[in-house]
């Protein structure tokens, strides 16, 4: 939204949350909040809403400024190239590894500790073992 172009590549070696909302779900603005925590406690977590309604610009930029949303929304004019398919519920989130691996979608009401689990897990797997 903020007319910035960035890619998929501009993420990597970093884990990115990509989350698929729309206003007329109520556990996706219950997951807002926490998302934006869940940037502004782990700098190393990036995260990126996706409308899942084809809205204008305009009111996507006026459901941002309503709903206080803290992390980037995807524009949808033009519609973006993304690197996951539009889940068939919501709400609907990838994680993306710094290494480029995808998983998800993951459906219903997520929260950060779900979030920051399932990174360690992955982590952890792919930790040489000593």
């Amino acid at each position: 939204m903020s007319g910035e172009e960035k890619s998929i590549e501009d993420y990597r070696g970093q884990w990115l949350v990509i989350n698929f909302w729309a206003e007329w779900c109520p556990p996706c603005l219950e997951e807002i909040p926490e998302l934006g925590k869940l940037v502004k406690e782990n700098p190393h977590i990036a995260v990126i809403g996706v409308s899942y309604d084809k809205l204008t610009n305009e009111e996507l930029e006026a459901l941002v400024d309503k709903l206080d949303i803290q992390y980037p929304i995807v524009a949808t004019e033009p519609m973006p190239y993304l690197p996951v398919a539009k889940p068939q519920s919501l709400p609907g989130t990838y994680l993306i590894s710094p290494s480029g691996q995808t998983m998800g979608p993951i459906l219903g009401k997520i929260d950060r500790s779900k979030i920051l689990e399932t990174i360690k897990k992955v982590e952890g797997r792919n930790k040489p073992n000593a």
